[in-house]
């Protein structure tokens, strides 16, 4: 695993220093395959040669959250040509001497590609522009992000254009009162305001609602661009969900054993939003058989790291629980704090399901009792859980392990 981690830090190092790049970005993935026959480079003077390099699609989240492709753009400059300076988004790029002649490369945003403007000393030479061919109408050319999952973007009038869409959900109104506010972003190569002007395009949503809104295509040609997305009235910061499922348990006491006993057990799920990173959580299992078991924790939850554009998220668990155990009605009840901590491995929208979360998480204890707890959820609102417990002291042990189904049913402040 530190293996995993190291080589995909050192990839993502690599890409960043392998040529000039313009902002902050992060590496993303991407379920749209950009075809780069589908773009034309117009330039209009005959000693500069532009010509994307091959090989070299990078999508990237933006400081906007946006994901886009973004792709090297090699700029050639004839031996008539000294002395060039490259300008693009406000920076200065100056080109290198090689072979008797001055050569560039330069990352350009194929969904919002800005014009590049070339100047030879204080003369303007040449622009360089990049459309995009709108030649059949295909959904495939639309990418609304993973951070749209929950919000059920839609996308309509547009069907024939690369489109990149990405959401941030923002919380507005006093604790315990707030209501979402969704801003969604959206680019696109070929598109323009009625201004002219040129993506992201920056949509706010307080509500379920659809808007229109008309645009400008490479033809000049207007279409009206139609979105549409679904939201909760209020934002709950408390949720709770309860489990049910058949476990299999064996207990012993001492020389008496129970061996692999079915029985009914009974879960409760709870969780408080504290930021956007960190929560507060409590669990509460319950086997009621022959023998006794209930196990109840409460913990401070906080994301400490994700790789691959935030599809896996590692967040810690610290806190402690509380462990009833009774062998049998005819023994006593056994009490005691435990403090185990945890982790979780969330795999967000695991198998290309949007919304459908794929966790691993388990507890190991930190004192002198035997204590181990691990956990395999699966689902989207509701769950399917596998789950298995270990405990054990002095003379007294219990083991359970089963599968129950999760159910949200109440969410608040």
């Amino acid at each position: 695993m530190k293996y995993l981690i190291f080589l995909v830090l050192f990839n993502t190092f690599n890409i960043c220093a392998q040529t000039f790049s313009i902002g902050k970005f992060s590496v993303g993935q991407s379920r749209v395959n950009i075809d780069l026959k589908d773009f034309t480079i117009i330039n209009q003077n005959p000693n500069i040669k532009a010509k994307f390099h091959p090989h070299s699609i990078q999508w990237i989240r933006n400081e906007s959250n946006l994901l886009t492709p973004r792709v090297l753009l090699e700029l050639n400059f004839s031996k008539a040509l000294e002395f060039v300076e490259v300008h693009y988004l406000s920076k200065t790029i100056i080109p290198t001497y090689e072979n008797e002649s001055y050569h560039s490369k330069v990352y350009v945003d194929l969904f919002n590609p800005q014009q590049i403007n070339i100047f030879q000393n204080q003369e303007f030479i040449d622009k360089i522009e990049i459309n995009a061919n709108s030649k059949f109408a295909n959904k495939s050319k639309q990418l609304i992000d993973y951070s749209c999952a929950p919000y059920e973007i839609k996308i309509e009038g547009i069907d024939d254009e690369y489109v990149s869409v990405g959401c941030k959900l923002e919380k507005i109104g006093e604790l315990f009162s707030e209501f979402p506010r969704l801003e969604v972003t959206l680019s696109s190569t070929n598109l323009r305001t009625l201004n002219k002007n040129f993506p992201p395009f920056i949509f706010y949503f307080n509500e379920t609602s659809k808007t229109a809104f008309k645009v400008l295509n490479s033809d000049g040609q207007v279409q009206t661009l139609t979105l549409s997305a679904k939201l909760p009235a209020r934002y709950h910061r408390l949720k709770l969900a309860f489990g049910l499922g058949p476990y299999m348990y064996k207990s012993s006491l001492q020389t008496n054993e129970i061996n692999s006993t079915p029985a009914p057990s009974f879960m409760l799920y709870g969780k408080f939003d504290l930021t956007e990173t960190s929560s507060l959580k409590a669990f509460d299992a319950l086997l009621y058989g022959k023998s006794f078991f209930n196990n109840s924790g409460y913990y401070f939850s906080y994301d400490l790291a994700e790789i691959f554009d935030g599809r896996i998220l590692l967040n810690t668990l610290l806190g402690f629980q509380g462990l009833h155990y009774q062998y049998s009605k005819n023994d006593k009840t056994e009490f005691g704090i435990l403090y185990p901590q945890g982790f979780e491995v969330i795999y967000k929208h695991a198998f290309e399901r949007e919304n459908y979360h794929l966790t691993y998480g388990m507890f190991l204890t930190t004192s002198g009792e035997s204590y181990k707890n691990l956990w395999l959820r699966y689902g989207k609102s509701s769950f399917l859980e596998l789950n298995y417990i270990d405990w054990s002291k002095n003379q007294s042990r219990i083991s359970m392990w089963g599968v129950s189904i999760g159910i949200p049913f109440y969410q608040a402040l």
